[in-house]
């Protein structure tokens, strides 16, 4: 780039000199950021900031920095909780996560709470992708005032804006996109080593760089998978256009093998959340639907017109933009893919003076907006049957749970930096000294007028006081109704510190304890028992609630649907004692699940067609293997007697019968009413008892069906 003149000069400056020169910007982006946030920090330990997406995914984001505190805290993994989908917990190997922005708002969590981690690390991730910006740009124009420029279009721009508007914190945190940037250009410039570098040939300074962008690489996928997926791809496309440009096979081998260190340093510090995630997302479908109005990949693709409106988060015509915008995107709030006239204008002269320089950064950005378009071209409120290049990313592993096409925007918006620095360079060495004042100062009205931050509206936090009283307490809290695409359990989370059941995470697990454990069950779905059941009835909720330590159950009336009511009241009524009330207000009350002595029980796990009944008869229609659980709930191993009822479908059946992965016994089972009773020392705690039988085609409708239970019965001594 411009012959590495102005790399050669600043790394042969003195080493102070070379500091001071860094710290100016770092005070100039720092001050701007302040100024920018202003009306937020007053208020930093105790509220956010932003709009409607923010009040649910900006404090996901403070939960996120909690729970990385915690567990960093307590020597547990972050990349699993307990504290959510109680009592398994969850992986959040694909939730937004972002454990370096916990990392590094870590002593500030710790010190003041996790809010006032979250605006530090929103503060940080301006400043640092300013000095980013700046590092990218200052090394391809070799102009520190036009590079400062090109850093603060980067890190106040609309697109960085919206992220902070919508609170999503791990997509605030541009800073590591732009020194990922910034360390592969250095890795990717020959010759880019200062003279009288007499290194040890196997480590030099480009290796150096080289490993740099690696632990950058890494630190992306750490903040963001939507990052690290479109910087794997920019990564692509910027070694593939420096190599058509680097002469001589004996520089591109180079080149190959330094990229080859870039590679394999970012898949080494990922492989610990990479391999999980990418097994998390095995089977993910990729198909798109042209014809759905709800396909997430379509409604979370960019339109054509996106990126030449201006912002709507604007103060003066952001109302007005969005009232237009919201037209093609009535699905999703989050569509700001405003690039900025003024550096659109700068870039575009930047292109056009130093297009030597610039073709292959213009290349990338104008990649990087087609990409965003996703697979299919939008304009307007058309959606053309057109197919874009972002469809044949659909065949890679793993890149169809990333359903934002539309934020391959910021690949651009970085790109931005340098070249609007060139554009301003340009411009400045084309005025005589004493009229670049006046240009400067004419560009910086315009872009303040055009990045003109929002008016922050106030994110208080939503708890109900009642959680404060929880702290310290023991067992497993039950919020009703559940909320698993609210981030308001969390907030209160924060407060009592108690596991819960469910919770809002990206990707929502698989959650058999809530479906098919008594008690739970009928909480969960707010479906009062039938009079009669099959296995576990309504005598044994209270039995199930204390066994696995459900101790508290918080209700909030006024979220319930018209007719939830009566049905949860008389879930309460059937579950709990008269007096496990210990609160109640208009809108909101609480219980505690008592100490009881249970005895032992038995329910349906999976692998069972639903109940079916009819006149006093209850029955159960298994497919190819269908699981009981058998529950002890006290202390002590006690003899149990099962007693199980069945028939088999059309023919004899052979029903294998295995505890806990132990073969016990071949069941047959005939067409005709069968018993068996098993005699188990059943030990304290949960056991898994499975039958497996073969099956055939129900003959009027669609089912695979083995044996029918028509009845069991869990006995032992406790009944006499």
């Amino acid at each position: 780039m411009l012959k590495n003149e102005h790399y050669l000069e600043l790394h042969t400056r003195p080493a102070a000199l070379a500091t001071r020169l860094h710290l100016v910007p770092l005070a100039g982006y720092t001050l701007l950021t302040l100024l920018v946030l202003a009306p937020v920090l007053p208020y930093a330990r105790h509220a956010l900031f932003g709009g409607e997406v923010a009040a649910v995914d900006g404090w996901q984001n403070v939960w996120n920095l909690w729970w990385v505190h915690r567990a960093l805290t307590s020597g547990r993994n972050p990349l699993h909780t307990p504290y959510l989908y109680y009592p398994t917990g969850t992986d959040l190997h694909l939730q937004t996560l972002n454990i370096s922005n916990g990392l590094i708002a870590l002593p500030v969590t710790a010190l003041f709470g996790p809010v006032a981690g979250y605006h530090f690390a929103v503060v940080l991730a301006f400043i640092l992708a300013g000095m980013g910006g700046y590092a990218l740009a200052l090394h391809v124009c070799g102009h520190r005032l036009a590079a400062f420029v090109g850093g603060a279009i980067f890190t106040f721009a609309p697109f960085h804006m919206t992220k902070v508007w919508d609170g999503q914190l791990e997509l605030i945190a541009l800073q590591w996109l732009a020194f990922y940037a910034f360390f592969l250009l250095r890795t990717a410039e020959p010759g880019s080593e200062p003279p009288g570098d007499h290194r040890a040939g196997w480590f030099t300074m480009r290796q150096r760089d080289a490993v740099l962008a690696g632990i950058f690489l890494a630190v992306i996928g750490y903040t963001s998978w939507y990052y690290l997926l479109f910087f794997a791809v920019y990564s692509v496309l910027f070694v593939a256009l420096w190599l058509i440009t680097t002469p001589g096979w004996a520089q591109r081998r180079a080149l190959l093998g330094h990229m080859l260190v870039v590679g394999v340093v970012g898949a080494v510090l990922l492989a610990p959340i990479l391999l999980p995630a990418l097994a998390d997302v095995q089977g993910t479908s990729t198909t798109i639907n042209p014809d759905s109005p709800l396909d997430l990949i379509l409604i979370h693709s960019a339109n054509l017109f996106d990126f030449w409106l201006p912002s709507y988060t604007h103060p003066l015509w952001g109302a007005a933009v969005k009232q237009l915008g919201s037209q093609w995107h009535p699905y999703i709030r989050g569509w700001n893919l405003a690039l900025g006239y003024g550096a659109l204008a700068l870039a575009v002269l930047g292109g056009v003076a130093a297009w030597r320089v610039a073709w292959r950064w213009w290349v990338l950005a104008l990649i990087a907006l087609v990409l965003a378009l996703g697979p299919l071209l939008h304009i307007g409120p058309l959606r053309t049957p057109i197919y874009l290049p972002y469809a044949l990313l659909l065949d890679l592993p793993g890149v169809g749970i990333a359903r934002r096409p539309s934020h391959f925007v910021v690949i651009t918006t970085l790109l931005l930096a340098p070249l609007a620095a060139l554009g301003l360079r340009w411009l400045l060495h084309r005025l005589a000294p004493t009229r670049r004042p006046l240009l400067l100062a004419l560009v910086v009205v315009i872009l303040a007028l055009e990045y003109a931050p929002p008016r922050w509206p106030r994110l208080d936090p939503v708890v109900h006081p009642y959680y404060a009283s929880l702290a310290g307490a023991e067992g497993a809290l039950f919020d009703l109704p559940a909320r698993n695409e609210s981030s308001v359990p969390l907030q209160a989370q924060m407060t009592h510190e108690l596991p819960i059941l469910g919770g809002f995470v990206s990707r929502t697990p698989a959650y058999p304890f809530a479906t098919l454990t008594p008690g739970v069950r009928q909480l969960w779905t707010l479906t009062p028992d039938r009079e009669q059941l099959l296995a576990a009835d309504a005598r044994t909720n209270l039995t199930a609630l204390d066994f696995h330590d459900v101790r508290h159950i918080v209700v909030h009336w006024d979220l319930l649907e018209p007719g939830q009511r009566t049905g949860l009241e008389q879930i309460l009524a059937q579950t709990l004692p008269a007096d496990a009330q210990v609160y109640a207000d208009a809108t909101f009350s609480a219980y505690r699940v008592p100490e009881v002595t249970g005895r032992p029980f038995a329910y349906f796990g999976t692998g069972w067609h639903p109940e079916e009944q009819a006149e006093g008869r209850v029955w159960r229609w298994m497919a190819s293997t269908g699981d009981f659980f058998l529950v002890n709930p006290t202390d002590t191993a006690l003899p149990v007697r099962l007693v199980l009822q069945a028939q088999s479908y059309l023919e004899p059946r052979a029903v294998e019968m295995r505890l806990n992965a132990q073969t016990l016994r071949t069941w047959p089972v005939q067409p005709a009413s069968t018993a068996t009773i098993l005699h188990l020392l059943l030990p304290p705690g949960e056991q898994r008892l499975a039958l497996h039988a073969p099956t055939a085609l129900e003959q009027a409708g669609d089912r695979e069906l083995s044996i029918v239970l028509t009845g069991i019965v869990v006995e032992g001594d406790w009944e006499r």
